[in-house]
């Protein structure tokens, strides 16, 4: 008999279209078929990622899987790199946009995903450090960064990615700025921004990068947009033209690559972190974890 493999299955039953309750039985057969033995976690109200994986050292998972949005993910890699030896990661996206998983290439159906945890191969995986927070694909401030954790979640559930959007028009950032002094690597930026995302990823909201564009997950680099808050409504058209050729090299837009971020505020702003609230801060320093994340897919 061979060895059966140890996984937890940690799971948001609200995520997306609530759809991982209704395949909770085909992943555990999946799981079964492929020689491992599971228990299973709900991610509830009081019972999250983190405090249910403080104790999975100790019971020896070989395999953690989770099952859920980008915010699901976001709390099981915080969760896992506490631990001193962290057990590999297994992702099947089931959230309204998945960022991440697009990044990745993950399968999009759960039992092509399912079928990738049982198959697929460890790939080591940048992901980020905010302070002490880590994060797995993107922190960001400004303009439309609130609009992932604020929009309902029964919207998104109904409505997908449509929801991000619809949330976005009611905030149409009409004289919005926010006053910052940005650091990427060795060059400065201070001025008044409209948004600003640090990122591990190919695609943020469901917005894809230009192939063009260098970005990969584990080159120890963050890719860094920043984006100037326009001065007059030709402006502010003009870098909705620029986002939509992907033309992210102007007078307006800035796309850079380094392996550390620091920014300076002159008053507390909100930040966000995987779609999750990420707290107000006037200063912030933001670090790559090179490799630290093992996912297998």
């Amino acid at each position: 008999m061979m060895d059966r493999k140890k996984l937890l299955l940690l799971y948001n039953p609200s995520a997306g279209r609530a759809q991982t309750s209704r395949n909770l039985d085909m992943l555990l057969q999946k799981f079964c078929t492929g020689g491992c033995e599971t228990t299973v976690y709900p991610i509830l109200d009081g019972l999250n990622a983190e405090d249910i994986l403080a104790g999975a050292e100790s019971a020896g998972y070989d395999i953690v899987v989770c099952c859920g949005g980008d915010g699901t993910l976001h709390h099981t890699v915080n969760g896992l790199l506490r631990l001193e030896q962290p057990p590999l990661l297994g992702y099947i996206p089931s959230g309204s946009t998945n960022d991440f998983a697009a990044s990745l290439g993950l399968p999009k159906t759960p039992e092509d995903a399912a079928d990738a945890v049982v198959n697929g191969r460890p790939h080591a995986i940048d992901a980020g450090d905010f302070g002490g927070e880590l994060f797995c694909y993107v922190a960001a401030f400004g303009a439309f960064s609130a609009v992932s954790y604020e929009t309902p979640q029964n919207m998104k559930n109904a409505m997908g990615h449509l929801a991000y959007i619809i949330e976005g028009v009611k905030r149409l950032p009409i004289g919005e700025k926010y006053p910052a002094r940005v650091e990427v690597g060795d060059q400065v930026f201070e001025e008044e921004f409209l948004f600003c995302s640090i990122s591990n990823t190919t695609s943020i909201g469901g917005f894809s990068l230009d192939k063009s564009v260098e970005a990969t997950l584990d080159d120890g680099e963050f890719e860094v947009l920043l984006i100037k808050a326009p001065a007059s409504v030709a402006e502010a058209n003009t870098i909705v033209s620029k986002l939509l050729a992907r033309d992210f090299n102007n007078e307006l837009i800035h796309l850079l690559h380094a392996d550390s971020v620091t920014v300076h505020f002159p008053t507390p702003t909100k930040w966000t972190l995987d779609g999750e609230y990420g707290g107000e801060h006037t200063d912030v320093s933001v670090q790559v974890l090179a490799n630290v994340l093992h996912m297998v897919f």
